[in-house]
């Protein structure tokens, strides 16, 4: 019997091949899939920024942007 072409993906998530990458629910996935994950800070904080100005973030992503010191970013009331 064949095998499906699955893959997991760094969130977690089961999708097929052929299917967009899910949005990433972690600073992590998001570096990573940004391709930023041997960049400095700064480049780091670059790319999140470009990546915040397309894409609406999800609470998890939220949650975990803050807590892995990248508050500033969201532009959040104090």
């Amino acid at each position: 019997m064949p095998m499906s072409n699955d893959r997991l993906w760094d969130d977690s998530i089961f999708a097929p091949s052929n299917s967009p990458r899910p949005e990433p629910q972690f600073v992590s996935s998001l570096v990573t899939q940004l391709g930023l994950a041997r960049a400095s800070h700064a480049e780091r904080e670059q790319g999140i920024t470009k990546w915040l100005d397309r894409h609406t973030p999800s609470e998890r992503l939220k949650e975990s942007l803050i807590s892995s010191g990248y508050r500033h970013l969201l532009h959040l009331p104090a």
